[in-house]
């Protein structure tokens, strides 16, 4: 007789976990994230201009922020980050500025001849990526 109530009450208890399941994957509504375009991937395009560089002058670094091919206008991070080769060099991040459609810049000059590395970080709800450029200041 036990064995009887307690393979019915397993019995039970199956039947109403799948009649649960069933009846709640019936209503997803707001729950595909990919619709949202938070999980879609954030596409960054960096560009320095002018190009080549030279000492003191005044070089513009532009992003380029864009997710499911729109433009995205309220990044919560956008920042360049400068790193000179040179053991002595000066090592920075600074903010990028949103100036529309997209776009964030950061205008800046170089006060020594260098190799260096510029990487933009950019973050945008879940999503960050850095894009990176190589670029040489001469004299």
């Amino acid at each position: 007789m036990r064995r009887m109530i307690a393979g019915t009450s397993l019995l039970l208890i199956l039947l109403s976990g799948v009649v649960g399941c069933n009846s709640a994957s019936k209503d997803h509504a707001g729950m595909d994230m990919v619709n949202d375009g938070s999980l879609s991937p954030v596409i960054v395009e960096l560009s320095i201009q002018p190009d080549p560089v030279r000492v003191k002058e005044n070089v513009k670094i532009e992003v380029l922020v864009t997710q499911n091919n729109k433009e995205v206008t309220d990044a919560d991070k956008v920042s360049i980050e400068i790193v000179p080769s040179a053991a002595n060099g000066k090592h920075v991040e600074l903010p990028a500025k949103h100036v529309g459609d997209g776009i964030y810049v950061l205008e800046t000059s170089f006060d020594q001849a260098d190799k260096y590395s510029v990487t933009s970080h950019v973050t945008v709800g879940a999503m960050h990526t850095m894009p990176k450029k190589e670029i040489t200041v001469t004299d």
